[in-house]
């Protein structure tokens, strides 16, 4: 995992890189992305990202017009660069491997994943909010692996699938079974914070043990009637 481990902490970091911002916007965007997660969107206002970014009220209005401008500000860059660059990096750290059975290969991407959520659930709550709230960041969410994860993920499934340690399917099913086994974790865990959550190691056990079985070239095949 990247020494910046949290995606506050990388927008924080990146945030005037470009030039592109002054350094005003800087304090009010870090400070509400802050706030959002500690709270929520809806119940921090204008008046306490200002105070929080130790800012006037009117300097806020300014350089960002409303609560929705700032939201904007903050969602582009973490949904477009920051989050792909996060996740490309885990995938890439555990694609790295030239070794792996396909217990590893999981075992690995798993906990990586539930780390990640771990350690980002508050901000994550706020980008999942926007995803389900606007057809932009979906599309730009749902497009965030990069083209060179997905020819290395690739190699290490049809280098499994020659050991005999994966089961012989498309790689893209293969793929939108991984995907969708963590994403809807991810979903879950973020969003549905009232159900009482399972440890981090039993979590990792059930899933990996959950995606093995299932991609396992021994297990017992279904039979359709």
């Amino acid at each position: 995992m990247s020494e910046i481990e949290t995606i506050q902490a990388y927008y924080a970091a990146s945030l005037g890189k470009d030039g592109q911002i002054t350094k005003t916007q800087r304090k009010i965007l870090s400070a509400a992305l802050a706030l959002f997660a500690e709270k929520s969107y809806e119940e921090v206002g204008t008046r306490e990202i200002a105070d929080r970014a130790g800012v006037a009220e009117g300097t806020l209005f300014h350089n960002f017009t409303n609560k929705n401008g700032i939201l904007k500000a903050i969602m582009q860059p973490i949904v477009q660069n920051i989050l792909p660059a996060m996740l490309n990096d885990l995938d890439e750290a555990v694609l790295a491997s030239k070794t792996q059975t396909l217990n590893a290969f999981v075992v690995a991407l798993v906990t990586d994943r539930v780390k990640f959520v771990a350690q980002n659930r508050a901000s994550l709550e706020v980008i999942l909010s926007q995803f389900f709230n606007n057809a932009a960041d979906r599309a730009a969410v749902l497009g965030m692996v990069s083209p060179s994860v997905l020819q290395q993920a690739e190699v290490v499934m049809d280098r499994l699938k020659a050991t005999g340690e994966l089961v012989d399917w498309p790689n893209t099913m293969i793929l939108q079974l991984l995907f969708s086994t963590l994403g809807g974790y991810l979903v879950k865990r973020v969003l549905y914070t009232e159900t009482a959550p399972t440890d981090d190691e039993t979590t990792i056990r059930y899933l990996s043990d959950f995606l093995v079985n299932g991609l396992s070239p021994r297990r017992m095949p279904l039979l359709l009637e």
